[in-house]
């Protein structure tokens, strides 16, 4: 991983602890007892969650979406310890809402007992939804960096008071999207849901434990759509910004022989182009041949920690 420890002392008039907000808090939050996580496969798949649930994760979801749960401290602010920090009791109460989800639809499908291929689905599909959510913030901050120490001049603090809690107005392109850091952060996450790979990778964890029809009912529920339209539904219960993913969306409406309306969910190439560069203007004061910073090359992934 590149090293940017040392930012924030090279550089202590683009990392003032006033001006640089943690999105979704604003100052740090408490990070006492926050240990590691490696992201390995081993890790992940031995990973189970251990402590009871946070009863406030999904109201507050209502009010910050995501970073109720897992939020980046950037590496002005922290830099030993920067990256992203994931609530263990909120990520409890987050899968739980996930199981209820897929069970309505899926539970009379499970024949056998399978619930550690439950819990693995489950808290694979968090997990991936919440890092891949903060990510992009990491992205926005490292984007930002580059851009001050070529230009000198402060943009990533000032960007974050202008438009990270802009006044509400109505949004009918990407460009009118008041916290689209947000926007497109939901959107990163969405789009591993509405990934026919993606999702036939979840589907195949009960193969061979379940019957053949079930397990069929199980691939329909993930790679048919019908997961990603329960999760945007989800998502869009989020506040301003959060919710405003949708608008990189196709929505694709269909009626079957049994009147059921099957709904489809695909991104839009040219919406999200359009709120990408939107965003890197944002990060330069607006200027129109700023380069998109989501076509930059991908830095490794931030550190994780559990909290």
């Amino acid at each position: 991983m590149e090293d940017l420890s040392a930012f924030a002392t090279e550089h202590p008039e683009f990392s003032d602890p006033k001006a640089v907000r943690v999105p979704g808090h604003g100052a740090v939050p408490s990070l006492e007892g926050a240990r590691p996580f490696e992201l390995t496969a081993d890790a992940l798949s031995a990973y189970r969650v251990d402590v009871p649930k946070d009863p406030a994760t999904l109201p507050n979801m209502l009010k910050m979406g995501a970073e109720a749960v897992a939020f980046y401290v950037s590496f002005r602010l922290l830099p030993d310890r920067w990256g992203i920090y994931v609530r263990e009791g909120a990520l409890r109460a987050l899968k739980e809402e996930y199981h209820r989800i897929i069970w309505r639809d899926l539970g009379k499908y499970a024949d056998r007992n399978v619930d550690d291929v439950a819990e693995k689905v489950e808290t694979t599909l968090v997990l991936d939804y919440l890092l891949a959510h903060s990510r992009i913030h990491f992205l926005v901050d490292r984007a930002a960096a580059e851009r001050e120490i070529q230009s000198g001049e402060a943009k990533y603090a000032p960007y974050q008071a202008k438009w990270y809690n802009p006044p509400p107005k109505p949004v009918l392109h990407p460009e009118d999207v008041g916290n689209l850091e947000e926007a497109l952060a939901n959107l990163e996450a969405f789009r591993q849901y509405i990934n026919p790979t993606y999702a036939d990778g979840v589907a195949k964890l009960v193969e061979g434990r379940l019957d053949e029809r079930n397990v069929n009912e199980w691939k329909a529920f993930f790679i048919g759509g019908r997961f990603a339209v329960e999760m945007a539904n989800v998502l869009s219960r989020q506040p301003p910004g959060w919710k405003d993913f949708g608008k990189f969306l196709n929505r694709k409406t269909s009626v079957g022989a049994t009147n059921y309306v099957r709904i489809q969910y695909s991104y839009n190439p040219e919406m999200l182009e359009r709120g990408q560069v939107e965003l890197s203007r944002r990060l330069s004061d607006g200027s129109a041949d700023t380069p998109n910073l989501f076509k930059a090359e991908v830095p490794d992934f931030p550190n994780v920690y559990l909290l």
